[in-house]
């Protein structure tokens, strides 16, 4: 499915503080270049640990795997958040694919947050966005620590 990037809709989430990611398909242009080590390892993790991202946001588990159009050999089902002050960045799991992949370039925008955001239990308090209802859509909340 796909959702242009930066743009204010995302299979999980809309609104004025949502900036999608990473929605891409095979008949849909998309930005291609060189990623640092680091941002595609961090991409990786927060991909690796999608679950997190879903327990914060209280969003629903998705209904099943999802094959890259692009080459047809990999499968992911995840959907993740990544704050950045009032927006929350939605990328599907399939982000860290298509960057260590087909050579997608993430919005430099995007690159910073990941590059900034919490990924642990530990290192999680997200804030919700101004103007976001509390609710099973809500932005973020905060995830008690449950690491031992």
């Amino acid at each position: 499915m796909h959702f242009p990037d930066m743009g204010m809709r995302s299979l999980m989430l809309d609104g004025p503080h949502v900036r999608a990611v990473g929605w891409l398909d095979a008949t849909h242009s998309f930005s291609t270049g060189p990623v640092e080590a680091a941002v595609l390892d961090r991409i990786r993790a927060f991909a690796q640990a999608w679950r997190l991202s879903v327990e914060a946001l209280e969003w629903p588990c998705a209904a099943g795997d999802h094959t890259c159009e692009l080459c047809g050999s990999f499968e992911a089902s995840g959907n993740l958040g990544v704050p950045a002050g009032d927006i929350l960045f939605v990328c599907p799991e399939m982000i860290a694919h298509y960057v260590g992949n087909h050579d997608y370039l993430p919005p430099k925008e995007f690159v910073d947050a990941i590059l900034r955001a919490p990924l642990s239990r530990c290192d999680v308090t997200l804030t919700r966005a101004p103007g976001v209802e509390q609710s099973t859509h809500a932005v973020c909340r905060g995830i008690e620590c449950a690491c031992a």
